[in-house]
């Protein structure tokens, strides 16, 4: 018999909810018929929230590209002809729950008019996302306008801890670029090197720490399973499983997944904690044991 897909938010339904209350119960904390429902409630709610990840960047950087290889092929349209992302794409992906809602917005640098109109687009929609890829153009030279967007409109909202990531995309064409192992998706060494000089200095020009700076390039499959892990890595644990559902399979690396698990098993622990006033905490562990063990066997994601 074939496994079933695997979603977090399916590990708290009612085949596995009495597991979870079993090991609450065994470490001395009785959870009443009440205080079930009340739990059960609480955490539909969590579920059943849509998380928002914005997508920025000035036109031609490859914004939907980057979204199409970490999420699923074709969720936003693509062109090499023209600026394809004139109005705010909103897809919302859903492989088995309520999904995440992906927000490709329009890219910066078109021209004066648009960018005033872009910028008022992005005061509202950045208070409504959850983390925030800015995206940039490998070989591109010229990052004074995403820099002036990202001073003025972006980094108030990361002062104040919003999950923001700059995403250094198509580094394939980063010279010497002929170096590129189109057979093993990766840089040769000058290039490499080269890369590495590349996001250092974006780094600094954004004054971001480098682990907020990301070399991918979403036509090779490259560094996407690095951007999942910083991704995250970041984001609260009651959001940390919900994206990761939403997520390629080849894009998760263990560490990933071992992150949403512990995130989702948190979640579970502090909404129990809440409910009933109290919470040990040796159950976290137990439960990754006790219940996740089982769980783990009958789904693939681990």
């Amino acid at each position: 018999m074939a496994k079933q897909p695997f979603h977090f938010r399916n590990a708290f339904d009612a085949r596995n909810a009495h597991n979870f209350y079993e090991v609450f119960e065994s470490a001395g904390i009785a959870i009443s018929p009440v205080a079930r429902q009340r739990i059960e409630e609480k955490m539909h709610a969590i579920n059943s929230y849509q998380p928002v990840i914005g997508v920025m960047g000035k036109t031609g950087v490859g914004k939907s590209s980057l979204c199409n290889a970490l999420f699923g092929d074709n969720v936003c349209k693509v062109s090499d002809v023209e600026a394809c992302t004139r109005e705010q794409q909103s897809v919302t992906l859903d492989t088995g729950g309520h999904g995440i809602r992906l927000v490709d917005v329009p890219g910066v640098g078109e021209s004066r008019e648009r960018d005033d109109e872009y910028r008022e687009l992005y005061r509202t929609l950045i208070p409504e996302t959850d983390a925030l890829f800015w995206v940039l153009k490998g070989d591109d030279r010229a990052f004074s306008t995403d820099e002036n967007f990202y001073k003025y409109i972006v980094k108030p909202y990361i002062d104040k801890g919003k999950p923001f990531f700059v995403v250094l995309n198509q580094v394939d064409k980063i010279e010497p670029y002929r170096e590129w192992d189109h057979e093993r998706h990766c840089p040769g060494l000058r290039q490499g090197h080269n890369i590495e000089q590349k996001r250092r200095y974006v780094a600094d020009a954004f004054g971001l720490p480098p682990s907020q700076v990301l070399a991918v390039s979403a036509d090779e499959r490259y560094g996407l399973v690095e951007l999942v892990d910083e991704l995250i890595h970041t984001l609260p644990n009651d959001k940390k499983y919900i994206v990761i559902d939403q997520v390629k399979e080849k894009n998760l690396s263990q560490q990933a997944k071992q992150e949403a698990e512990r995130g989702f098993v948190n979640t579970v622990v502090e909404v129990i904690g809440d409910v009933v006033g109290k919470v040990v905490d040796v159950v976290v562990d137990v439960v990754v044991d006790r219940v996740f063990g089982p769980i783990r066997s009958l789904f693939s994601l681990f």
